[in-house]
């Protein structure tokens, strides 16, 4: 509300002192000019010291204290500050706790002026024994839930109109609690997001952790087979001789699922990075298509390869796109029982190159693809589900292909296949 209205509304209630009006002036100008500090600033303790400093003005007090309920719902000690703005440290803090406590219990306002002369004050009590003379002290209350008390005293008599600053000092106070809500509640989200931060780094170093600790025995196992496959594989009957190229694949397929597990965190707190350089996609792709071998051959399928274009360099992150069209060939392979796996390098018509990977498998019916790329989704649950997974493949590719400026195409029909489009958005170098 505007001075000038105020003035009117004033104006209207039949005050015809000029200089009432002009005090009252004073007060609400002194009350707007903290709303505009108090509502500018989500930092509590910014907030708390401009409410508690200009309460103190307001009632021409010597201190004042700001009591807040915590956790254990007990009224703690949070700030206190003298007529000067110094802050008064917490063995200061000797006030009338009788006061205090019965503002927060009715949840209603006590004002007193003339605290000495009160018969109803015993003398043991602490108002007479800090010889306390004036005494304002506020429920603070936001969305009918009390949150503490703001409190001031004097040891001398004031001489203020004890109804006007009362009533100026409960919209203060009113005022007041709801800047501190919203305070708290920022500083409550801030502790929340940086202890999920710090949960996220943990949960990723502990993955990344784990992920050393397999792949190492992994690697003796890996070395191993390579050394009994060249000592006997010409020895062995052939129909045992797949044992070798089989340990090889099943070792392969533990550090896939284990690099999609830490990816996949590094990726949900925000910690992963990439390095965009030329990637020729014919290499990686070849690359690829040799380690797939032998699982695609494990089920009789072919896994049919074009390079339809002459050029196939990429900027992009090379670890992010091989582990892209990993995740892609895998599934291809694993959701197919019979016919063929094949992969396309091509030219769109506005001349961006597209790498398709299509399978003859099981398809992917109309009301799961919008859940595609769920993390731990998958079409199949529970334990009669046919095919093995996490279900972090095709989230994870499509996180790697928005990080290398991609987009992903999806055509599927139940029963007779799938193909996917991993369309580069950005023109062929």
């Amino acid at each position: 509300m505007k001075l000038s209205e105020l003035r009117k509304n004033i104006s209207s209630k039949g005050i015809n002192s000029g200089a009432e009006v002009n005090h009252k002036l004073q007060h609400l100008e002194l009350i707007l000019d903290l709303l505009k500090k108090i509502n500018s600033s989500l930092i509590l303790d910014e907030v708390l010291r401009s409410v508690l400093k200009y309460s103190i003005k307001l009632t021409n007090s010597e201190r004042g204290f700001i009591v807040l309920e915590n956790e254990n719902k007990e009224l703690k000690y949070r700030l206190g500050l003298d007529a000067n703005g110094r802050e008064l440290p917490e063995h200061f803090f000797n006030i009338s706790t009788t006061v205090v406590e019965d503002v927060f219990l009715s949840g209603r306002s006590r004002f007193i002026e003339g605290a000495q002369n009160d018969v109803d004050n015993h003398p043991s009590k602490s108002i007479l024994r800090l010889a306390l003379q004036t005494i304002f002290c506020s429920p603070l209350i936001a969305d009918d839930k009390k949150i503490g008390v703001i409190y001031v005293d004097s040891k001398s008599l004031n001489n203020v109109n004890l109804k006007e600053v009362t009533a100026m000092f409960e919209i203060l106070a009113s005022q007041a609690a709801i800047a501190i809500r919203n305070a708290k509640l920022h500083e409550e989200l801030k502790k929340a997001k940086i202890k999920a931060e710090e949960s996220d780094k943990l949960k990723s170093a502990f993955l990344s952790q784990i992920s050393h600790e397999v792949r190492t025995p992994l690697n003796t196992i890996f070395n191993y087979n390579s050394i009994l496959k060249e000592m006997f594989y010409s020895k062995v009957e052939d129909e045992y001789k797949f044992l070798f190229s089989s340990m090889q694949s099943a070792g392969e397929r533990i550090i896939r699922t284990l690099d999609n597990v830490v990816n996949m965190s590094l990726l949900d707190s925000g910690e992963f990075s990439v390095t965009k350089t030329s990637v020729n996609l014919d290499s990686l792709l070849n690359k690829l298509i040799k380690e797939f071998e032998v699982f695609a051959e494990s089920k009789n399928l072919e896994i049919k390869y074009e390079k339809k274009v002459k050029h196939c360099i990429v900027l992009a992150d090379e670890y992010t796109i091989s582990i892209l069209f990993q995740n892609l060939i895998d599934n291809a392979i694993k959701f197919t029982d019979k016919g063929f796996i094949s992969i396309v390098i091509k030219k769109n018509r506005v001349s961006q190159l597209v790498v398709e990977v299509e399978d003859t498998g099981k398809g992917i019916s109309k009301e799961y693809l919008d859940n595609l790329f769920d993390a731990f989704s998958q079409e199949e649950i529970g334990y009669t589900r046919r095919y093995e997974g996490a279900g972090l493949g095709l989230s994870i590719v499509n996180e790697f292909a928005k990080l290398n400026d991609c987009k992903i195409n999806v055509k599927s029909k139940v029963g007779k296949g799938s193909k996917f489009s991993v369309i580069f958005e950005k023109k062929l170098t």
